[in-house]
């Protein structure tokens, strides 16, 4: 098993363990996808969201 670079925990699967099984599994259950899809927007858009508050956190102590 690859290990997660981050933790080096080997309980937490790494990124591309992650890729590899959600493909393999879109493979078999197709109609799982357009839900795969939908979380990974929302995901996406909840790290961007959260990226800006933390610009605008370091903006801020800056003055």
């Amino acid at each position: 098993m690859l290990r997660n670079k981050v933790t080096e925990n080997p309980d937490i699967p790494s990124k591309d363990e992650i890729l590899k099984n959600m493909a393999r599994h879109l493979q078999t259950n197709m109609q799982d996808g357009e839900e795969v899809l939908l979380r990974t927007y929302d995901l996406a858009f909840i790290k961007g969201k959260m990226a800006g508050l933390a610009e605008a956190k370091t903006e801020n102590s800056k003055v």
